[in-house]
């Protein structure tokens, strides 16, 4: 009767799997797509563009490597999506969503235990060599081994891969695996076999490679400028997801130090499309020039704010300390800053997800203390506290955070606080590679030194600042995170215990905490849209109860400066303009 019982529920399940084993164009996280089974990734471009000489665009820092893939380096914008691309390709119009790419349909089970991609007959390399199935387990194969380490990571978590057929290819997932990862994998980059086989993929180059996007790498500069070539053979040319979103002949990115001197650069002429994130400048550096006539246009933010964030180091002292993360914290003058700084032309962040259904409500939710409950540590309790936004007057900050240091055996001794064990004097020191931010840290560093804290500033360029992350070599950082309406995987990259000490993870707070660790679980695993909120909302309330990083401002609209002569569209994807998709007349 047992055996009976076990073959009538394995049948079950099989069957219940098999209900959504049909190959589909497109593919969501939760629900379906925008657009179920059409080929264009988004609407918002204009398939009737003209096809133009050269678009010109600008970035600040240098490269010296065309690898964007691995950990060494620096590479530079446009690599991702103009020369490497990728199975499926991902709307920026949608929270998480896949359109046709190399694959051109995915199927899954409903555990979405696997995947598997039928590739594009007429899918093609450069080189002009078709993509086949080698190349595609070839990629993940080498991302998993020698990728950056979220890309091991989820790379990992695939057992094993089986060729069906000569276009079709099965990636099956081991029982660590989350809900999320067949679109993962519908991310993957794809590589030629034939080129890297014969090449060290882990270390950094300067030479052109045979590629799969719709431009190939022409010239390069190294540090000052690369131009990128439509490749016009390239096999999805003329498809209905590639009409009005390549629309010049060359694409060119030209380097700058700082953004003062590349918006100098722009007002002069040199380039065609500035997108601005410095409300103040836009308000006040845009002058008119006769010469070069621009245009100015906003858009409303529809997604996540993100965090930009002075992000403290909990691996070294004093930051292992939360009373001290807390007290230093209390002591940002956000309202002095935001009037005399930013004209009152920014939002103060409260967290990751502002500007969303994603972010925390005042009180927590059923959700929420169903996780928590269970842990005992502070910060989970503090997580299940309602959060109050409203900011202590600068006598109630500065007595509460006297009180919050000596609670960890700090005391104000000859105007210096001083630990009371160690005669160490408080001190840290705040790197960036944002001139702008300089004026912010020095106005903080007045309210710190006030009750006998030492803040150093150092502004470093961009590669002094990328080596530091990567080995977390710092006290504070200001970094920015950006956020999607469909978090995922990449949150523990971000907060997860086990990228605390994987150097080249973006866990610069070296966070470790069995209570985040659990809900990024669940939030990778949501089955639905509402148990994905609910359990981000649940992560958002304990990263601000870890007092990990000082949020700064967001600004909530998109702001985009180009010449007269471009044109871009009417209306921009939910995740923002991509200057790619703009036109010349």
């Amino acid at each position: 009767m047992k055996q009976q019982l076990l073959i009538i529920l394995s049948t079950f399940l099989f069957s219940y799997n098999c209900l959504s084993q049909n190959f589909e164009k497109t593919i969501a996280m939760h629900g379906s797509t925008n657009r179920p089974n059409q080929e264009a990734r988004d609407n918002k471009v204009n398939p009737d563009a003209p096809i133009k000489d050269i678009l010109k665009l600008a970035k600040i820092g240098t490269f010296n490597s065309l690898n964007p893939y691995i950990i060494k380096g620096i590479a530079p914008p446009g690599l991702k999506g103009l020369v490497v691309e990728s199975l499926m390709t991902w709307s920026p119009d949608e929270p998480f969503s896949l359109y046709p790419g190399i694959a051109e349909k995915i199927k899954l089970p409903k555990d979405r235990s696997w995947v598997e991609f039928k590739i594009n007959k007429k899918a093609k390399f450069s080189n002009g060599k078709p993509i086949t199935n080698k190349d595609i387990i070839f990629s993940w194969q080498i991302l998993k081994k020698h990728g950056r380490p979220h890309t091991r990571s989820y790379y990992s978590l695939v057992n094993n891969v089986e060729e069906i057929n000569n276009y079709t290819i099965r990636f099956i997932f081991s029982e660590k695996s989350n809900f999320e990862m067949p679109l993962i994998i519908g991310l993957m980059p794809i590589f030629s076999y034939d080129y890297w086989n014969n090449q060290d993929f882990t270390k950094t180059t300067l030479e052109p490679f045979v590629s799969s996007g719709p431009y190939t790498i022409s010239e390069i500069k190294t540090g000052k400028s690369i131009t990128y070539s439509k490749n016009k053979n390239w096999w999805r040319n003329n498809s209905k997801d590639s009409l009005g979103r390549h629309n010049f002949n060359k694409i060119k990115y030209d380097f700058y130090r700082d953004k003062n001197i590349a918006l100098q650069a722009f007002l002069s002429g040199e380039y065609d499309i500035n997108i601005e994130t410095d409300a103040v400048r836009w308000a006040t550096s845009y002058h008119a020039n006769s010469k070069n006539k621009i245009t100015k246009k906003t858009f409303l933010k529809l997604s996540p704010s993100g965090v930009e964030a002075i992000i403290l180091n909990s691996r070294k002292p004093p930051f292992q300390d939360r009373n001290v993360r807390k007290a230093i914290s209390i002591l940002f003058p956000y309202d002095f800053i935001n009037k005399i700084l930013n004209h009152g032309l920014l939002k103060k962040t409260y967290g990751p997800w502002d500007n969303s259904e994603l972010a925390a409500t005042s009180t927590p939710s059923e959700t929420t203390y169903k996780v928590l409950e269970k842990y005992s540590d502070i910060i989970s309790k503090e997580a299940l506290k309602n959060i109050n936004k409203k900011e202590l007057d600068k006598r109630e900050a500065i007595k509460k955070s006297i009180s919050m240091l000596k609670k960890s055996g700090w005391l104000l001794v000859n105007n210096k606080m001083t630990n009371i064990h160690t005669d160490e004097i408080l001190s840290f020191e705040v790197i960036t590679n944002q001139n702008r931010m300089e004026r912010l840290l020095l106005v903080w560093r007045d309210k710190l030194k006030k009750i006998g804290i030492e803040l150093s500033i150092k502004v470093l360029d961009s590669s002094q600042f990328q080596s530091r992350i990567q080995t977390f070599d710092f006290s504070a950082i200001i970094f920015e995170y950006y956020m999607s309406l469909s978090p995922g995987n990449e949150q523990s990259i971000y907060w997860g215990s086990w990228a605390a000490e994987q150097n080249g993870s973006r866990n610069y707070a070296g966070i470790k905490h069995p209570a985040i660790d659990e809900v990024i679980n669940k939030i990778t695993n949501a089955r639905n849209r509402e148990k994905l909120i609910q359990y981000t909302r649940t992560l958002d309330r304990l990263l601000r109860a870890g007092n990990w990083m000082i949020p700064l401002f967001h600004d909530n609209l998109h702001r985009i400066a180009f010449k007269s002569e471009i044109q871009i569209p009417d209306t921009i994807p939910l995740y923002g303009f991509n200057p790619w998709t703009a036109w010349k007349k």
